[in-house]
């Protein structure tokens, strides 16, 4: 059996709200869709967002929130993002409540600049800008 696309990573959120305002702005995602689930322990509220015009099935970032369940620890997953400029996106992190961790890092040997920061939730991202 192999796999035919890669769809999508869901990160489970704090504040739904927050969350999708933080990755709209700083990294200019849409909405593509929203869901709300269940009751209880298994009720959840998700949105989904893409890369704008990113075509039928462009991988999605799925935020995830169950309103009825303590949040998990952030930290276990890395969320990458190729951007077209590296450091006015982590000018954009820094506007809106992200944390740098790693400032803007040049690697010529591989012909890309990168950063890493987390987002509300502390979830990390790594953005890359191509050379």
């Amino acid at each position: 059996m192999t796999a035919q696309s890669f769809a999508f990573t869901k990160i489970v959120v704090a504040d739904l709200d927050a969350a999708e305002q933080f990755y709209i702005q700083t990294l200019g995602l849409s909405r593509v869709t929203y869901i709300e689930f269940g009751e209880g322990p298994g009720q959840l509220q998700e949105v989904i967002l893409a890369v704008p015009d990113g075509g039928p099935g462009s991988p999605q970032l799925n935020l995830i929130r169950y309103p009825n369940r303590p949040m998990s620890a952030p930290g276990e997953t890395v969320i990458g993002f190729m951007v077209d400029d590296v450091e006015a996106t982590v000018t954009a992190f820094s506007a809106a409540g992200g944390c740098i961790t790693v400032p803007v890092v040049e690697m010529p040997d591989h012909r890309i600049k990168l950063a890493y920061a987390t987002d509300l939730d502390g979830h990390i991202i790594e953005v890359i800008q191509a050379l």
